[in-house]
């Protein structure tokens, strides 16, 4: 019995050495990654930009050009350059087909200008 116990001892004592070099044989391999000097993505923490994102971005506006501010020097908002052409989009008269994407919203992920609102893509 006494052996017993000294062989699963030995064992277990082994097996905790070998899993403090592996972690420290990891530790060593993979040093921590510091984000220190790396720009963060534009509007990655901004849910209102203050300059006109990319077409398919959050907050996008079609009436202005990308990069255009979308705030006046006071903090106001920019008003729509021709509001009469804005157009709300028209309901779509069936379902789209299984597979099909639509156009979302003005300012929505992967709205596209070109293509009207609700239409398939």
């Amino acid at each position: 019995m006494k052996t017993i116990v000294i062989i699963g001892g030995i064992i277990l004592t082994g097996a905790t050495v070998i899993a403090v070099l592996m972690d420290q044989r990891n530790e060593a391999a993979n040093p921590p990654v510091s984000t220190q000097g790396i720009p963060a993505l534009p509007n990655q923490a901004a849910e209102n930009p203050r300059v006109n994102p990319a077409h398919g971005q959050p907050g996008h506006r079609c009436d202005l050009a990308v990069g255009a501010p979308l705030v006046n020097a006071d903090g106001t908002p920019v008003p729509a350059a021709n509001p009469q052409n804005i157009q709300s989009a028209p309901a779509l008269p069936a379902p789209v087909p299984a597979g099909l994407k639509v156009n979302p919203p003005h300012g929505q992920p992967g709205h596209r200008c070109d293509i009207q609102v609700g239409a398939p893509f």
